[in-house]
C-alpha cells in the first residue's frame, strides 16, 4: 500500500473541491425544486427571487471549481505523477521527493521493462477503479436528468431566462461527465487488453528492446487518455479497494511471470 506519492496532496485538494461541488449539486437541485413544490409558501414570503439568486451563485461557483480542477490542479498533479513514474521506472531524479510503495514492482530492475510493468499496473488499477465506480457515476446523472426534466415541464416558465440557461448548462455538464466516464472505461479496457497480450510473451523481458515501440505506444495511449479524461476516483473508493486490487495485481504478476 502506498505510503507517499508526490501527486497525492494535489488530488486530495481536488477531491475536497469535488465534495464541495457535490454539495452544490444537491443544494441547487433542492433550490430548483423548492419553488415548484412549495408554490404558495414562496409566493406568500416572496422567496422565489431570493432562491433564484442563490441558484445562480451556486451554479456559477460550481463551474468555477470545475475550471480550477480541470485546468490547474489536474495538469499539475499529472505532471508530478509522470515525473515520479519516470523516476521509479528508470532511476532518474525529476521529482524532489519520490513515491514510497506507490508501485508494487520494487524487485524489478530499472529500465524499459520496469516502465512497461509500472504502466501495466497503472492501467490495471485505473480500469478496475473506474469499473467499480460506474454505478455511482450513472445514478447521479440519471436522477439529475429526471428531476431537471420535471423542472423543465413545471417550472422553467416561472424562473428567469438566465437561470434557465444556467440550469441547462449545469445539467449538460453532469450528463457530460457520465459520457466521459463510459468512454474512459471503454478505452481503458482496450489499452489493458494490449498490455495483457504483450505480457503473454514469455520471452518479453529478454526481448524487451524488440517490443519497445509497442510499450511506448500503449504508454502514450494511456497518458493521452488520462490527460483528456480524468478518472475522478474518490479517496474512499481507492482506500476501500486498494488492498484487494493490490492482491489481484500480484496474482497477475505471478500469472504472467513478471519478475
Amino acid at each position: 500500500m502506498a505510503e507517499f506519492s508526490p501527486h497525492t496532496d494535489i488530488y486530495k485538494i481536488k477531491n475536497r473541491l469535488e465534495n464541495i461541488n457535490f454539495f452544490i449539486f444537491w443544494l441547487t437541485l433542492f433550490l430548483s425544486i423548492f419553488p415548484i413544490v412549495f408554490v404558495k409558501i414562496c409566493e406568500e414570503y416572496e422567496f422565489i427571487s431570493l432562491i433564484n439568486v442563490f441558484n445562480i451563485i451556486a451554479i456559477t461557483l460550481f463551474f468555477i471549481i470545475e475550471i480550477l480542477n480541470e485546468y490547474i490542479l489536474l495538469p499539475l498533479a499529472d505532471s508530478k505523477r509522470r515525473d515520479d513514474f519516470i523516476d521509479n521506472s528508470f532511476g532518474s531524479k525529476f521529482s524532489i521527493k519520490n513515491s514510497i510503495d506507490y508501485y508494487d514492482n520494487q524487485e524489478i530492475e530499472n529500465g524499459i521493462y520496469k516502465a512497461a510493468v509500472n504502466q501495466f499496473e497503472n492501467c490495471f488499477f485505473t480500469y478496475s477503479l473506474v469499473k467499480i465506480s460506474t454505478v455511482s457515476k450513472i445514478v447521479i446523472p440519471t436522477i439529475m436528468l429526471i428531476i431537471m426534466s420535471i423542472i423543465a415541464y413545471f417550472g422553467f416558465s416561472q424562473v428567469p431566462f438566465a437561470l434557465t440557461i444556467l440550469q441547462a448548462f449545469f445539467s449538460a455538464n453532469i450528463l457530460g461527465d457520465l459520457v466521459k466516464h463510459l468512454i474512459l472505461m471503454n478505452r481503458l479496457a482496450s489499452i489493458q487488453d494490449s498490455w495483457l497480450q504483450l505480457f503473454q510473451n514469455v520471452e518479453l523481458k529478454r526481448e524487451i528492446l524488440n517490443h519497445q515501440p509497442h510499450i511506448l505506444r500503449y504508454w502514450l495511449q494511456y497518458e493521452t487518455l488520462h490527460s483528456k479524461i480524468n478518472a475522478n476516483i474518490s479517496d474512499s473508493t481507492f482506500d476501500k479497494n486498494n488492498e484487494k486490487l493490490t492482491a489481484e495485481w500480484n496474482s497477475l504478476k505471478t500469472k504472467y511471470n513478471i519478475t
